[in-house]
C-alpha cells in the first residue's frame, strides 16, 4: 500500500491475441529532450513488457535516434562538471559502451542522461544510469538498449520497444487487469524488492 500512492497509471493494450502486456508510447526523451522519432514508430507496436529478456530491445527506426540523443546529451555533460566519459570499443550485443572511471556515480546508478518514456495517460517511465547501463566487465559498461534484429519501422509484428529486466529493476509495478491498467513508481533510493 504504501508505494501505490505515488504510482503513475497508464492503460494496458493488448495486441493481436498476444499473452504479453503493452503499454502506449507517445514519446522519448533524454534528459528532457525530446528525441525525434517518426510518431507512426510508435503506432505500430507500442512497448512491450519482458521480464524474460534481460535489457532493452529497440527497432532500428528507435533504437538509432535513441542511442544518438543518449550520446549526444552524454558529451553534453562535462560543461556540468561531469567526468568527460570515453566510449570504448562496444561489447555484443551492446553497440556503445564507456570506460567506467569516465563515468560519474550518483544515487541512480552511473552519471548519465534520464531516458524518459512519456506513456499514454500522461505518466513518464524515467530510467536513470542503474536503468540505462550495465556493467559487461571491468571497466566497461554499455548503453542497455539494443537494437532489435529483423524489425523495420512500421513493422506491426514488432514493437517499437521491448523493456527487459534492467529497465524495470527499482519499480514497483501492478498489473490492475481488472481496470486494464499498468501501475508503476520507482523504489525510494536504498530500497532494494528485498528489503523488508
Amino acid at each position: 500500500p504504501q508505494f501505490t500512492q505515488s504510482m503513475q497509471y497508464t492503460p494496458l493494450v493488448t495486441k493481436g491475441g498476444s499473452p504479453a502486456h503493452y503499454i502506449s508510447l507517445k514519446s522519448i526523451k533524454v534528459d528532457n529532450t525530446g528525441v525525434t522519432v517518426s510518431q507512426s514508430a510508435f503506432a505500430t507496436g507500442g512497448v512491450m513488457l519482458s521480464t524474460r529478456l534481460p535489457y532493452a530491445l529497440l527497432r532500428r527506426d528507435v533504437y538509432r535516434p535513441l542511442v544518438d540523443a543518449f550520446t549526444k546529451a552524454l558529451a553534453a555533460q562535462p560543461a556540468n562538471g561531469a567526468p568527460v566519459a570515453r566510449a570504448v570499443q562496444p561489447v555484443a550485443p551492446f553497440g556503445v559502451c564507456y570506460d567506467t572511471k569516465t563515468l560519474g556515480n550518483n544515487l541512480g546508478g552511473y552519471a548519465v542522461p534520464n531516458v524518459l518514456l512519456a506513456l499514454d495517460g500522461g505518466g513518464e517511465w524515467a530510467m536513470t544510469g542503474k536503468n540505462s547501463m550495465v556493467d559487461v566487465r571491468p571497466g566497461t559498461a554499455c548503453v542497455a538498449f539494443v537494437e532489435m534484429k529483423g524489425a523495420e519501422a512500421g513493422d506491426g509484428r514488432a514493437p517499437a520497444v521491448i523493456l527487459g529486466g534492467a529497465q524495470m529493476e527499482d519499480f514497483v509495478l501492478d498489473f490492475d487487469m481488472e481496470k486494464k491498467r499498468l501501475g508503476f513508481t520507482r523504489l525510494p533510493h536504498f530500497t532494494g524488492c528485498g528489503s523488508a
